[in-house]
């Protein structure tokens, strides 16, 4: 049987997605993102996302110039970025989850690479993108991250001491409901997709993608994009947003650089599960218990 409300969820905890656009300048964009994490840790956000490749331009053809290594120890001139977050995490005393930096594992591979750090500094987790955007929209547009990337192979669940457990993904992740699920059914309170969804497929399923997983698993999504722009060869959608259980956009901005702030309570999580509980009714006698047939948490 899953949890209810404070035993997903044992405290309320105020969230920041921080919504801003990477440019070339590997430095500058670390000293924004810093600011912006120090701005937002002095708000009393205490679980803090910046979004997808946001050390980075986010292109097949930079993704392995840009590339650190997450090979303890680490070394400052090789993986400044993620040198950078442990430090940001140090000095907010709040939990980053480093949107995504372009990795390279020591050998050919690089990935695309989610790094978790606690208010301590500590590295508590990493998620490679598992499923890479390879696309080609009739009309719209042609992207393939498997020309440079590898794909990652490990549903991460990472534990916030004090607060529960999140669900962890990568843009394009999203779109797949397996990963979510078991999550959700191995206890997560929030699932969060660090993205640079683009201007063709964002109108189209941004929204919804994040109120479907919600809806799906009853619990938080929380959506961190890039701020577009106009003059990047991937405009980014934008529109940051977090949403509620019941699949109610609880907080949200457009486009533009911003700041999204919400506020998590295991009470909407509770109610929600015992309004529509979903979560007692699955069939499992008819069909099979998705988390029980995944891999084991690492």
């Amino acid at each position: 049987m899953s949890q209810l409300g404070s035993d997903l969820l044992r405290k309320p905890l105020k969230v920041a997605c921080i919504q801003i656009a990477s440019g070339p300048d590997k430095t500058q964009n670390l000293v924004k993102a810093r600011e912006k994490v120090l701005q937002v840790a002095s708000e009393g956000a205490r679980l803090i996302i910046l979004p997808e490749c946001f050390n980075s331009p986010y292109s097949t053809a930079k993704f392995r110039e840009y590339a650190e290594s997450l090979s303890a120890p680490l070394d400052p001139a090789k993986s400044p970025s993620f040198v950078a977050l442990a430090q940001m995490a140090q000095d907010a005393a709040a939990f980053i989850v480093g949107g995504s930096v372009p990795e390279c594992d020591g050998s050919r591979h690089i990935y695309n690479t989610c790094a978790v750090y606690s208010p301590q500094g500590e590295l508590l987790a990493f998620h490679r993108k598992m499923h890479l955007f390879d696309i080609n929209v009739p009309g719209g547009m042609s992207f393939h991250e498997s020309d440079t990337l590898s794909a990652g192979n490990q549903i991460m669940i990472v534990d916030l001491e004090g607060y529960g457990k999140i669900g962890l993904g990568i843009c394009y992740d999203m779109r797949f409901v397996e990963p979510s699920m078991i999550a959700a059914r191995r206890g997560v309170f929030a699932l969060v997709y660090p993205s640079a969804f683009n201007t063709t497929t964002g109108p189209l399923h941004w929204e919804l993608l994040g109120r479907a997983r919600a809806v799906d698993n009853q619990v938080y999504t929380i959506l961190c994009s890039q701020s577009r722009d106009p003059d990047s060869s991937y405009p980014a959608w934008g529109h940051s947003m977090v949403t509620d259980p019941m699949g109610q956009v609880i907080a949200g901005t457009n486009e533009s650089e911003d700041i999204v702030y919400a506020l998590l309570n295991p009470e909407t999580i509770k109610q929600s599960q015992m309004a529509i509980p979903i979560t007692y009714q699955r069939r499992h006698d008819v069909y099979p218990d998705i988390a029980k047939l995944a891999q084991p948490d690492k």
